[in-house]
């Protein structure tokens, strides 16, 4: 049965994001990713021009199932500190499996330094969004300093993504929880007092 073009192209991201996360960007060659997608040159490169391109594709894709899955589990919870401390139970959850391989965000970052390439662009993109959210919920739980919360977070959060893929995950992800529950307790006014 053939595919329209809309499966082709999900099919090329879904087998490219689990090469690209397991082995790394750099590692693995267009002619890998045609081979394990079962289709023909000119399929992935009419869907993906460049390996840039699907590359990009593959970082967005990962911000995007990101964005998704915390802003669902944070929709789970009134309090702002609540939605807060959700989003580093699920980065615990996350850097406990066996799977686990790193931020594909700082991974992308690593592999791609130079600035201008555009798989770094929607890396620094994706920072960028989730610090300004965590203000967002830092300003909403009535954080003194909502910028200084929202930057400590993300530094936890970048931190357990980065250690965890090194060291013991499970460790790591709880203590990220613990460390975060810390900062947004000291820098939130207390609960009685919030209207």
């Amino acid at each position: 049965m053939r595919r329209t073009g809309e499966e082709n192209r999900r099919n090329i991201l879904e087998v490219a994001t689990r090469l690209f996360y397991t082995r790394g960007i750099r590692a693995v060659g267009m002619d890998t990713v045609i081979k394990e997608c079962g289709v023909g040159n000119a399929t992935v490169y009419r869907q993906f021009p460049t390996k840039d391109a699907l590359a990009t594709a593959y970082v967005e894709g990962r911000a995007d199932a990101w964005f998704e899955r915390m802003r669902n589990t944070a929709g789970e919870h009134a309090d702002p500190r609540d939605k807060l401390i959700a989003i580093f139970e699920v980065l615990a959850t996350d850097c406990a499996r066996s799977t686990y391989r790193g931020c594909p965000m700082l991974n992308t970052n690593t592999e791609f330094p130079e600035g201008h390439h555009p798989a770094h662009q929607a890396a620094v993109t994706h920072k960028q969004q989730i610090r300004d959210w965590f203000y967002s919920l830092a300003a909403e739980a009535g954080a003194d300093e909502p910028d200084q919360l929202a930057e400590e977070l993300l530094i936890v959060l970048n931190g357990a993504y980065a250690t965890a893929s090194v060291l013991d995950g499970g460790t790591y992800g709880k203590r990220a929880v613990e460390l975060a529950r810390r900062l947004i307790t000291s820098a939130c006014a207390p609960r009685a007092a919030m209207t």
